[in-house]
């Protein structure tokens, strides 16, 4: 059988069909992330979510007539992949059907699965078509570590408000964020140890209204629990990170500004644990100037230890 090789990116739908000694295949896809819908004005539209791929999936012919499946994961955390099978007919996978797998950090060849012809077939047709797509993180074994304590975003001995906090009533409703009222080019830092797996610092746009949704620039670090931290509304130019960068809790990472969609300037900061096609924020507890505090209150001024 000749086999059709195929390389694309995620999420994707794949046909194929053939006959027995003879193969013919089509692979026709799309792309988005799965993952964050922060459905509100300070975090709604990450542009990541289409704009970086970083799953890539292979068919390999072997020999005796399968196709393996591999995955490669140029990014620095984990990739969750849902695989489907609209249809399976005459053919045969080694996996149990709907499939996820976690593909682990940069891994350049990971194996998912192969598909077989049935071994009881004598003649007729056989057809697959499978679907992928991703999540950013391992949703199988991600748990926020509770007892971290976690520093402010900012250096010690500085001060700032808290313009929204948990649950704000302007567009923070049932959601673990915060804002902190920052002026442009204020120094942001770590409020832990991470790796740096995503940043956007190219847009120059903020204003009130949804036309400049998407426009925000950030930085997001993956944390060792399998959650990650994003830090939100970032001005132009203004990541002093890349990503693949180790950082320590502390570290200045980027300055503040008022890109996207926004109010004023500030700095939107919150903790994510990834989930089946969504993230989901989690509260956090902050080391104070005055101690550790478990729910920063919205209009009070917190100094960073």
């Amino acid at each position: 059988m000749r086999f059709i090789k195929a390389l694309f990116v995620v999420c994707l739908f794949i046909a194929g069909g053939y006959f027995i000694n003879q193969h013919s295949g089509e692979a026709v896809f799309s792309g988005q992330d799965a993952g964050l819908v922060c459905n509100h004005d300070h975090a709604y539209g990450y542009d990541f979510q289409t704009k970086d791929q970083l799953l890539f999936i292979e068919e390999v012919d072997q020999p005796n007539g399968d196709v393996a499946i591999y995955a490669k994961n140029i990014g620095y955390c984990p990739l969750t992949v849902d695989i489907q099978f609209p249809d399976l007919t005459n053919m045969t996978t080694d996996v149990t059907l709907p499939f996820t797998a976690v593909v682990p950090t940069r891994a350049e060849k990971y194996k998912l699965l192969t598909i077989s012809p049935s071994k009881t077939l004598k003649s007729g047709s056989m057809s697959y078509r499978y679907s992928f797509n991703y999540n950013v993180g391992d949703i199988l074994n991600a748990k926020h570590d509770d007892s971290y304590e976690y520093l402010l975003p900012f250096p010690s001995g500085k001060s700032y408000v808290v313009g929204q906090g948990y649950g704000g009533r302007f567009s923070h409703q049932n959601m673990n964020c915060l804002d902190f009222n920052m002026d442009i080019g204020s120094k942001v830092c770590a409020a832990r140890e991470g790796t740096v797996i995503r940043v956007k610092e190219d847009s120059n746009t903020g204003c009130l209204t949804a036309r400049c949704q998407g426009k925000a620039n950030y930085i997001v670090i993956y944390h060792e629990d399998g959650t990650s931290a994003r830090y939100i509304h970032l001005k132009h130019n203004g990541s002093k990170v890349k990503v693949g960068d180790q950082v320590k809790a502390g570290e200045v990472i980027g300055y503040s500004g008022n890109t996207g969609w926004s109010s004023g300037p500030h700095l939107h900061f919150e903790v994510d644990q990834p989930g089946k096609n969504i993230m989901y924020t989690v509260p956090t507890k902050f080391k104070t100037k005055k101690g550790l505090v478990s729910n920063l209150k919205e209009g009070a001024t917190y100094t960073a230890k």
